[in-house]
């Protein structure tokens, strides 16, 4: 399967149903009140995160996914249906960002965590809501809010504890799969891998997930060969193993290819090239490689491996070392909290002609979505709406006269 570790995706939560005016009409009940059901609440779109996905693949040609809007509310007092949430399966690593301005939203990182990314709209009320001591017969109702929209950038970056990096052909493919359950391409030229692979190695009772970065060259860091592609994927690694071909076909000098590597990491993040480093050279089995080995452990500090992967040979040391050096990192996810939908109560007057004035505000935009003008209870509180932000007073003093049009998103009324 193709890797698609990036994509824009558009997500739409559904809106919720429309409150309905409607009156108790039977002949038992003379003086039958308010009858007018709410409207269900919209889908909201929750994210999940799914172990068993390992790319951004299928949403390659799925890039609209909107969840459905709530019913309508009914005669007899009868609710609108609530829509069901949109569960949304996500690969573990995926960063999500809004791509209005590129800020994080939330990174994915647990099997079964969810997040909410739009939340759906809620329904609006029928009359019957509005019935009180004061109003014993209203004829408000209320469209149903609109959900929440976005689009969003959704970045992948694998998940591993530990990362094997190190030139094409230093044997990284058999390497992961001699030590997990993993099954890459194998093959004896450069760039047999495309696409990073995780397995999962179980040893001494105790699990740690491997990942096998896709060969890095000289100038990866500015994206020559595979580069930028996968030294993203090495962010999250809590220790590389910098893999290191011994055979004299592969590398020439074999502190040369120890250096490349440093230098790309160092050069595509400071903070990638300071993490834990075990340094082991490969292929034992090919007789110069003694040399090699012996040839590093002279010029760099730290500990170096000796091991045939394909053999098997040096395997069990290099884990034991492995696993006595890693410490899992904590992760801890914040508590989402619910979003509420808060406006900024203002209002800008601009002219449109001679006798029109346009209204701009966050606020009435939301309140004249939600309250339809066509009932003498519903002008009025719209009215009320207007007045909490002094739009009239507003439009006067920028210079509107009595009998000019105010154009409020798409609602006509008259300055008095």
């Amino acid at each position: 399967m193709q890797l698609v570790d990036k994509c824009l995706v558009y997500f739409k939560a559904g809106d919720g149903g429309n409150g309905i005016v409607s009156w108790r009409r039977e002949a038992h009940v003379p003086e039958g009140g308010p009858w007018g059901g709410d409207g269900g609440n919209g889908g909201s779109i929750i994210l999940v995160g799914d172990h068993n996905m390992n790319s951004l693949f299928e949403f390659r040609n799925k890039r609209r996914i909107v969840a459905k809007n709530g019913g309508n509310g009914e005669n007899e007092l009868c609710g609108g249906k609530n829509a069901t949430d949109l569960y949304v399966k996500v690969p573990l690593g995926t960063q999500v960002y809004d791509a209005k301005n590129n800020k994080l939203i939330v990174d994915i990182v647990k099997s079964d965590q969810q997040f909410i990314l739009c939340f759906g709209g809620r329904g609006g009320h029928g009359n019957a809501y509005f019935k009180s001591v004061k109003n014993v017969a209203p004829s408000l109702h209320e469209n149903g809010e609109i959900g929440e929209e976005i689009n969003a950038i959704l970045k992948l970056k694998f998940i591993a504890d530990i990362g094997i990096i190190g030139l094409p052909n230093a044997g990284k493919s058999t390497l992961i799969s001699t030590i997990t359950n993993a099954h890459p391409k194998i093959a004896n030229y450069q760039f047999t891998t495309l696409t990073p692979v995780l397995g999962i190695v179980n040893h001494n009772g105790k699990k740690i997930v491997f990942a096998d970065i896709p060969g890095l060259i000289e100038g990866a860091a500015e994206g020559k060969g595979l580069g930028h592609d996968f030294l993203k994927h090495i962010e999250r690694c809590n220790i590389l193993i910098h893999l290191i071909s011994g055979s004299c076909d592969d590398n020439k000098n074999i502190l040369k290819a120890y250096e490349t590597i440093n230098e790309e990491l160092k050069k595509y993040s400071k903070k990638i090239s300071q993490k834990k480093m075990i340094v082991v050279i490969n292929k034992s089995d090919i007789e110069e490689s003694e040399l090699n080995y012996e040839e590093l452990k002279k010029n760099i500090n730290g500990k170096v491996f000796l091991i045939s992967a394909l053999e098997k040979k040096g395997i069990n040391e290099l884990l034991t070392y492995i696993f006595n050096k890693y410490k899992p990192k904590k992760i801890i996810l914040k508590k989402e909290k619910a979003r509420e939908r808060e406006y900024t109560k203002t209002a800008k007057i601009i002219r449109a002609d001679k006798h029109t004035w346009e209204v701009k505000s966050d606020y009435l935009k939301y309140w004249a979505h939600r309250i339809p003008l066509d009932t003498k209870d519903n002008l009025f509180r719209f009215n009320q709406k207007m007045e909490s932000v002094d739009v009239e007073k507003k439009a006067k003093n920028k210079g509107a006269k009595s009998g000019d049009a105010l154009i409020v998103y798409g609602n006509e009324l008259v300055v008095e």
